[in-house]
């Protein structure tokens, strides 16, 4: 639990005694806002939070849905005017698909330059058409074969678009240093 402190020009906060016990054991725990002295200045008690209520950001850590992902991301970035070029290593596992919802929300932020997976190919192949990146890395040469194959016949590369399909710990470096 939070305990709210506060000291700027004559702030006190009324309960510190009850501040460090649990919620349920307050008086009063339904009560949104906690009522602090304030000065003279002001007639209105300033309003607090014991970790849940007012003052708290909307809410403050928005997990698990698409539109608090959206919601975190648009906030995080607000006024940000940057363009980042990435590589993923592991897309199409758990992160890196994550990593790429983060790039679909912010298109704007981010260029995929590389792309690197085990032997999930049909992902692979349906991150390259999205995302068109300069490096495809897969970890057999089979892998690779397979991808290349699947691309060219999508016919949505041009011979000077196509990726370059690599494979193996070469080709994990590769997609790592990609400029």
């Amino acid at each position: 639990m939070k305990v709210p402190s506060i000291a700027l020009s004559g702030l006190l906060l009324l309960h510190s005694a009850t501040a460090f016990s649990s919620l349920s054991s307050l008086p009063n725990a339904s009560k949104q806002s906690t009522t602090l002295l304030h000065s003279s200045s002001s007639s209105k008690p300033i309003p607090g939070s014991l970790g849940t209520g007012a003052g708290w950001i909307d809410p403050s850590a928005p997990v698990n849905t698409a539109a608090s992902l959206k919601k975190t991301l648009a906030k995080a970035l607000e006024g940000a005017a940057f363009q980042k070029r990435i590589s993923i290593l592991g897309s199409t596992g758990s992160i890196g698909t994550q990593t790429l919802d983060i790039v679909d929300a912010c298109p704007d932020n981010f260029v995929v330059d590389a792309l690197s997976a085990g032997t999930n190919v049909r992902l692979m192949a349906e991150q390259c058409l999205k995302y068109r990146p300069k490096v495809a890395s897969l970890s057999t040469p089979r892998a690779a074969e397979e991808l290349k194959e699947i691309l060219t016949k999508s016919g949505q590369f041009s011979k000077e678009d196509m990726p370059n399909i690599v494979y193996g710990n070469e080709g994990i470096v590769e997609a790592a240093t990609v400029s």
